[in-house]
Order: C-alpha cells, then sequence, then structure tokens
C-alpha cells in the first residue's frame, strides 16, 4: 500500500535552513513542501522555488494553506514557542529545531498542548540519529554497568553567526542555549529517565561580538552514583568533537560524532567522505543527520516507532537547560558579563 507524503511547512528560510531542505529533497517522496515562511519574503521565495511551493511572510496566513500536515520550525530561539504553539492549534504535527523552547514552562506548555491535540511534538537534537549514537544506544546493555561521562564539544565562530546572536543577553544565554543541547541531550539520552540530582555550572564569554557566554563547564551528578561533565565552546579552531563512557567493563569513545570504538576495538567508522577534515570548521559532512531526523519524524507522524525526543521526553530538557543556565549566572556572572580585552 502505497503511503502518501507528509506536506510540510517550513518556518524559518535562514541558515539552517538549507540543511533541512537537502534533507526534504532527499526523502522525496516521503514528505511533500508546501510552503515557506519567513518574515524576508525573499528568502522564503528562494527556499519555496525548487520545490515548487508557496512563500509567504506570515505563519497564520501559511498554516491556513491546505495539504499541510506537519510543520518543520527552523527560525531564531526566540520564535520557536511561539511558532510552534500555533502550529499544534492548527492540528499540525510540529518539529522545532532545538532548542525546542527557551523556557522549561515553555517547552511544557507546548507538551501539554501537542498531547491534548493529538498531534507529534519533536525535538530537532539532530546528533542522535547518527550511526555511531544508534549503535551505542543498541549495544547499551553489552558494555556493563555506566559510571560515568565525559563530553567535550568545541567548535570556532569568530563572532555572531546571525543577528539575533549579538541580542541574546546573560539571561537568555549563548552557547548554552545554542550548543549546549546537543551535549546535553546526549547525556540525557544514555542516563535514561533519570535527570541529575546535583550540578555545577561554570561559564564566560572571551569574545566582545556578543553579550553572552561563549564557553561553559557544566558538573552532573545522577542517581545510583553516576556523574557526567560538559565542555562546550566556541573559541576553538581546532574543532574537538568526543564523547567518553566509562562503565565498568571498559571505555567507549566517539569522535567527531561518527566513529565508535569499544575498549580500543572500532564498531562504527564513518562513511566515505563524511569526514574530509574534522579539525576545522566544515570539515565534516553533516547532512545524514538532518536526513535521518527527518525520517524518524515522519515514522513518529506516521504512528511507528522511532527515536525523535518527543512530548514530555523533549520537554525536560528545557528543564535542565533553565536550571543549567541559573547555575552559570549564579556562580559566573562576571566572568559572562566582564569585557573581555583580548582580540579574537
Amino acid at each position: 500500500m502505497k503511503t502518501e507524503p507528509i506536506g510540510l511547512a517550513l518556518v524559518g528560510c535562514g541558515r539552517i535552513s538549507a540543511a533541512h531542505l537537502s534533507a526534504v529533497a532527499e526523502l522525496d517522496p516521503a514528505f511533500r513542501l508546501v510552503v515557506t515562511v519567513d518574515p524576508d519574503l525573499t528568502a522564503a521565495q528562494a527556499a519555496a522555488e525548487p520545490f515548487g511551493a508557496s512563500a509567504f511572510a506570515d505563519v497564520p496566513k501559511a498554516l491556513a494553506q491546505p495539504g499541510i500536515d506537519a510543520v518543520l520550525i527552523a527560525s531564531p530561539n526566540g520564535m520557536h514557542f511561539e511558532q510552534a504553539r500555533m502550529a499544534i492549534a492548527a492540528g499540525k504535527h510540529v518539529l522545532v529545531e532545538k532548542p525546542l523552547a527557551e523556557t522549561g514552562a515553555q517547552a511544557l506548555q507546548l507538551s501539554e498542548a501537542a498531547a491534548a491535540a493529538g498531534v507529534i511534538l519533536a525535538a530537532g537534537h539532530t546528533f542522535r540519529h547518527g550511526a555511531a549514537v544508534r549503535t551505542l544506544m543498541e549495544r547499551l546493555p553489552d558494555f556493563g554497568k555506566l559510571l560515568s561521562i565525559e563530553v567535550s564539544q568545541c567548535v570556532f565562530w569568530d563572532g555572531p553567526q546571525a543577528p539575533w546572536w549579538a541580542e541574546r543577553t546573560p539571561e537568555d544565554g549563548l552557547i548554552l542555549s545554542l550548543f549546549a543541547p546537543h551535549a546535553l541531550d546526549f547525556v540525557q539520552l544514555v542516563m535514561g529517565a533519570a535527570d541529575p540530582l546535583r550540578m555545577h555550572v561554570e561559564a564566560a564569554r572571551h569574545q566582545t561580538g556578543w553579550q553572552a557566554e561563549d564557553e561553559a563547564m557544566m558538573l552532573f551528578a545522577y542517581p545510583d552514583r553516576k556523574m557526567a561533565t560538559v565542555h562546550i565552546s566556541y573559541n576553538q579552531p581546532h574543532v574537538h568533537d568526543r564523547k567518553t563512557l566509562f562503565f565498568d567493563k571498559g571505555v567507549v569513545v566517539i569522535e567527531d560524532g561518527e566513529l565508535l570504538r569499544w575498549n580500543g576495538e572500532s564498531l562504527v567508522e564513518p562513511a566515505a567522505g563524511v569526514l574530509t577534515d574534522s579539525s576545522k570548521m566544515g570539515g565534516r559532512d553533516l547532512s545524514h543527520y538532518f536526513s535521518a531526523q527527518l525520517s524518524e519524524f515522519a515514522k513518529a507522524v506516521r504512528g511507528e516507532s522511532h527515536c525523535c525526543p518527543t512530548g514530555h521526553d523533549s520537554a525536560r530538557l528545557i528543564e535542565l537547560l533553565d536550571r543549567v543556565r541559573e547555575q552559570a549566572l549564579l556562580n559566573s556572572g562576571d566572568a559572562i558579563r566582564a569585557q573581555s580585552e583580548e582580540k579574537n
């Protein structure tokens, strides 16, 4: 029996939208792009034209168009909550670029609204959909008792990558809101249903092109004496992405999101052409993550088994981020607000 394409609306046609549009094209005919939406109508039209879709500058008008089953929200963080709320109210399934919302209260409100409306609400935590992480989760019982996790994800952004990055205040958070969701989603995925019992967070700002933090370190204590550390940075020209999991039987390492090793034995290697130079920005092809994520979202929409974080599971991370940002300001607000005299 042929499955009908899922009619999709793309809300937000900025820098990240290209990756999502590429995934839509790759998964054709599973998805059909019906409309694109952006306050910059020219950007919306440019995104819509290759797909024969309609372009709008207004979300309510776009959602009123026929043939839309689901909405993919790829707009700036501060718009996620209201746009997702409108999509849910219109009876559409929703995939929201991380973070799901700015606050835990907003995320929980969206989760409850989606449940009441009988629609899927999924968070776009792209990197959980790679082969290395999927294999890790499938093999997790084989490795023994988990003791601790170390995550270090360091990249380099020489100033704001979008105008709204510069507008985010220390209270809004920068790297803790934009980049930490990747690392924390991984930790929460491995830890399962448990939330941390205690945490300590330190953050700092080294660049002057924005107001909020661009470096952070986090320590978490979980039930059953498990621990996790997370280090994230926007200040590392030599890109570094490493996740290390310590078990009572040995050590699992994920390098660059693509290589999975157990006590030195290779379990997953990257596909040809994915890693060109993982030490440099742009030296890693991320397109397969977006395609896999959208494919999992399609399964969720169709009621099939999937690995998207949905409902309250997706809201849990935002509630954790609330605690993380609060701790960062409490412990190191001076290091975030102080003007750095060093040149980038």
